[in-house]
């Protein structure tokens, strides 16, 4: 028969593995949904920028974070601005569509920003 100290320390040990599970399974669930999101961002960032800009890792170093959040903040009104000769661009910068996907573009961007850690992959 199992002693009261046993019992305890097998009661601590089973709490422990049961709160590391939990914290792993809330690390694994919250960086699958920032990659949703940066698919996302880089869906619509290949879809109206990229031909001028070029790729995802070549566009977001363009600027380091700092620039970015600055282009971005204000409902993005210097990258209005930036694109104001510019008809095609300049429609989507003001529609609905992008004012939706905005925070998801910006965190594509942020990830390849030339400040970035993030070191591109040969399909990027």
């Amino acid at each position: 028969m199992m002693q009261p100290k046993d019992l305890k320390k097998c009661m601590e040990k089973s709490m422990k593995n049961r709160l590391l599970f939990v914290f792993t399974c809330m690390i694994l669930f919250s960086s699958s949904v920032f990659a949703v999101q940066n698919v996302a961002g880089q869906k619509y960032y290949l879809k109206y920028c990229s031909q001028c800009h070029g790729k995802g890792n070549r566009g977001g170093g363009l600027a380091a974070s700092y620039e970015w959040k600055d282009y971005f903040a204000n409902g993005a009104k210097d990258l209005i601005s930036f694109h104001y000769d510019e008809p095609k661009p300049l429609a989507y910068l003001k529609s609905d569509k992008f004012k939706q996907q905005q925070k998801k573009v910006l965190k594509f961007l942020l990830e390849f920003a030339s400040d970035s850690d993030t070191i591109p992959s040969c399909n990027n």
